[in-house]
């Protein structure tokens, strides 16, 4: 193999794929990257064989070939070359590689293409096209609501349900749910549960702007296409619970508060709710104020916001992270918080439209 290629091109690609690199494996083979030169295009792949990534570069091919070498040595050192140069790349029959560029020569020892795992990104079954921007808020409100605890592997991905050309995404770890609608030009009905850490690395991936992404859904892989990249990922097998029978209309106590003064507020109260293991702040409504309290051995802390209310008044505690949590990806300048009781979930909506709901359990007051 031998190439040019623009530094700044290729570290870009390497940073793209690396996400799949695995970190921990029995498969030597699964920490490297795998470059392939053909027909003046550099496809750089990885896979740690639940997710994989494959993207391509531009370049200029004298000998076509390919190589899996070592991902963090190669994405640190192409990293570190001076921005928008043209990098020469080699391979011999012993898969030494050897990049130049300018006054840097590194030398790298890789392994035979054919080790890598193959037919990795073949995927059939379902086809169909969603706008970049709307996957990007399916994704951004939901994901940071799924579980972190692999002891229900079903928990730490997001459901995707698509019926009546409505996209629904949401996700839960036993302490709050995250339910996302987008209105999509589909004539399908499709239910997966997909990995939260899949859609976290797609959310880095995709740009902001009004272009389809191409999904491939068969019935234990999902297949995504970003322009030149591709991500493929394993389902997650199971039943999700029936999250509707969870989210109810009623309620006691419903106020209406500016969402960046409750933001600001339950940060600065946060600061000493941190030191509590719960993370507790207790939010007490009256009639037209919301005070929040937090206390610790190194002192107290009380806000006060002005509110619109209906109902009851009340005292309630909540874990400061799973309320900062939805208020730093919310974009409406107000929003709802509907109280069932002190001791029932608080469900929060935006104002404005109709499109999410979060639902966060609370805190019992001692």
């Amino acid at each position: 193999m031998k190439l040019f290629i623009n530094q700044n091109d290729l570290s870009k690609a390497i940073n793209i794929v690396q996400k799949a690199v695995s970190s921990r494996t029995t498969l030597p083979i699964l920490t490297g990257i795998l470059l392939e030169a053909i027909d003046n295009k550099l496809f750089i792949t990885a896979t740690d064989l639940d997710l994989g990534i494959k993207t391509s570069v531009d370049c200029i091919i004298e000998e076509e070939g390919s190589i899996v070498v070592n991902s963090k040595l190669i994405g640190d050192f192409v990293r570190k070359l001076p921005s928008k140069t043209t990098l020469s790349i080699k391979t011999n029959e012993l898969n030494n590689m050897e990049i130049k560029c300018t006054n840097s020569d590194f030398n790298i020892l890789g392994n035979s293409s054919k080790e890598f795992p193959d037919n990795t990104f073949m995927n059939e079954g379902n086809t169909f096209f969603i706008k970049s921007n709307a996957l990007k808020n399916l994704i951004k409100y939901t994901t940071f609501s799924c579980s972190q605890d692999n002891m229900k592997p079903v928990f730490t991905g997001c459901l995707m349900e698509i019926k009546n050309k409505e996209c629904v995404f949401a996700a839960l770890d036993g302490f709050r749910l995250a339910v996302k609608k987008e209105n999509i030009d589909i004539d399908t009905n499709v239910k997966a549960i997909i990995p939260s850490k899949t859609l976290v690395e797609l959310f880095r991936i995709i740009e902001e702007d009004e272009d389809e992404i191409e999904i491939v859904l068969s019935a234990t892989h999902i297949t995504f296409k970003i322009k030149e990249t591709i991500i493929i990922s394993s389902l997650l097998e199971g039943e999700f619970i029936n999250y509707k029978d969870i989210l109810k209309d009623e309620y006691i106590t419903r106020i209406k508060v500016k969402t960046n003064e409750l933001k600001n507020s339950i940060e600065r109260a946060s600061l000493l709710a941190r030191e509590d293991k719960d993370n507790l702040i207790i939010l007490d409504v009256t009639d037209k104020l919301v005070k929040i309290n937090s206390t610790s051995e190194y002192g107290n802390v009380e806000e006060n916001i002005e509110i619109e209310k209906e109902g009851n008044d009340l005292k309630i505690g909540f874990n400061s992270k799973y309320i900062l949590d939805v208020l730093k990806v919310l974009e409406s300048d107000e929003i709802y918080l509907n109280f069932v009781g002190e001791v029932n979930p608080c469900i929060i909506k935006k104002t404005d439209k109709e499109d999410y709901t979060y639902l966060v359990l609370p805190v019992r007051i001692s």
